[in-house]
Formats: C-alpha cells, structure tokens, sequence
C-alpha cells in the first residue's frame, strides 16, 4: 500500500501523462470550438500540476 506523498506523486504523474495527451490533441484538432475546449482542459491540467508539485515540495514527513 503506498503511503501519502506515494500517492502525490502517482497523481502527479498521471497528471503529466493527461498534459501530454492534451498537447498531442491539440496538435492533431480541426475544428476551433474543439480546440479552444482542449486549451481550457490543458490549462485546468497546468493549474493542477502546479497545485500539486507545490503540495509535493511542501509535504511534511510526521515525525516518528
């Protein structure tokens, strides 16, 4: 079982791997409602991965 910060980072890799797929859309959409709809979804995943390194590099082990 992964502990707290195990799990961190797990989601922030999951995250990076959704900001690939993003980009990748992006580079491939036609239509510019369809591309404005993934550069919000990019922009929401950016914003998260942010929030989330930020927790990663504040964590605090508890002290045993």
């Amino acid at each position: 079982m992964k502990n707290a910060i195990e799990n961190v980072n797990c989601s922030l890799n999951e995250l990076n791997e959704a900001k690939a797929s993003l980009e990748q859309a992006l580079s491939t959409v036609e239509k510019p409602e369809n591309k404005k709809l993934i550069q919000d979804s990019l922009n929401s995943v950016c914003e998260s991965i942010e929030c989330v390194q930020n927790a990663v590099k504040n964590y605090k082990e508890s002290s045993k």
